[in-house]
């Protein structure tokens, strides 16, 4: 089994401060993914990269948007992307820059295909996830593209636009909004996502040029691609992979783990007897842990958060809760509160 995709949790904090921003309840959507108070995932330099996607396909449902990710990704900042960042500013050439990005950017977000080519006298900067746990990635491509348009117009100047871009995913009913934000020929249910420019303009000089500093980073950001702290063990993807299905509404079911998980049930279940664990013990613990993150982090109503956790009714989940912290929804709220 191939291990699920990380992405570093600065990036993460970045994108909820920039949905902050915009007017949206940070607090409640990172309790949602199981990030706020009580956090079933510990603070750490690498998170689930399904957290990520997770917490953009929610920002547009909070907002009622459903290509939010656009305007996220315009405000973006570029240097948010850290050492990955400044290893492509600190290049020669804009080309080398984007090789460089491309060849570190295991270091910011791994179980990705990330690539420069020339065709046709077309630069041809892609991008896609090859973590088959993830389900929602619409929300994920539409901001790493404008992520990516806004670094290529500052680096090459005001006014630049694409050549073409590609998407995975179909337009929908929205296609107009999409070419109102690029203002560039379109093309939906592509093999990746990909951005078309001009070759020759790889050659365009960066300003912040710096071999010593470049040959730096390069040895750090190398180290953080050789550390086991970007990877997930199988209990951890499995808890990220629960979180997310929860995020969309979706079964719940060992059976739909296993599948996304790319094994056959019996093959899942001794993967997980080998842990020394169990899928229902996994699947309570997360409910739980972010039913405790919602009481403390938010003002949700318990029916809410009920229903968001996927009980039948909310006595279900008051009795669950009561089974498995010795404490009832209500007096856990109330003592965190106080």
């Amino acid at each position: 089994m191939e291990s699920s995709g990380v992405i570093a949790a600065s990036v993460i904090d970045g994108v909820l401060s920039t949905i902050h921003t915009r007017g949206m309840d940070r607090q409640t959507i990172a309790a949602r993914v199981g990030i706020g108070d009580e956090a079933l995932l510990k603070a750490q330099h690498f998170l689930p990269l399904t957290t990520f996607t997770s917490i953009l396909e929610i920002a547009a449902e909070e907002k009622s948007d459903p290509l939010l990710a656009l305007s996220l990704g315009k405000v973006f900042k570029f240097d948010g992307l850290g050492m990955v960042a400044r290893v492509f500013h600190t290049a020669p050439t804009l080309g080398e820059g984007i090789e460089k990005f491309v060849r570190y950017f295991p270091a910011l977000q791994s179980n990705t295909n990330s690539a420069l080519n020339i065709e046709n006298g077309l630069a041809r900067f892609s991008y896609s996830i090859k973590d088959a746990t993830i389900r929602d990635r619409v929300q994920d491509a539409v901001f790493t593209e404008m992520v990516f348009c806004s670094m290529l117009e500052a680096t090459i100047g005001a006014g630049w636009r694409p050549s073409c871009i590609d998407f995975e995913h179909l337009p929908g009913e929205h296609l107009a909004i999409y070419q109102a934000h690029f203002a560039c020929p379109l093309r939906f249910g592509r093999r990746e996502n990909a951005i078309f420019f001009p070759a020759q303009q790889l050659d365009r000089p960066l300003d912040q040029y710096d071999f010593h500093l470049q040959a730096r980073l390069e040895i750090e950001l190398g180290e953080l691609i050789d550390g086991d702290d970007a990877r997930l063990d199988l209990i951890t993807s499995i808890k990220a992979w629960i979180t997310a299905a929860l995020c969309r509404s979706a079964s719940l079911d060992i059976e739909d783990a296993a599948r996304d998980f790319g094994m056959s049930l019996r093959s899942f279940q001794r993967k997980l007897s080998e842990c020394g664990v169990n899928y229902a013990d996994i699947r309570n613990s997360v409910r739980i842990q972010i039913a405790r993150s919602m009481l403390a982090s938010t003002t949700l109503q318990i029916p809410v958060i009920s229903q968001y956790l996927g009980y039948s009714e909310p006595s279900a989940f008051c009795r669950s809760f009561k089974h498995l912290t010795g404490d009832t929804p209500v007096g856990y709220r109330q003592r965190r509160v106080i």
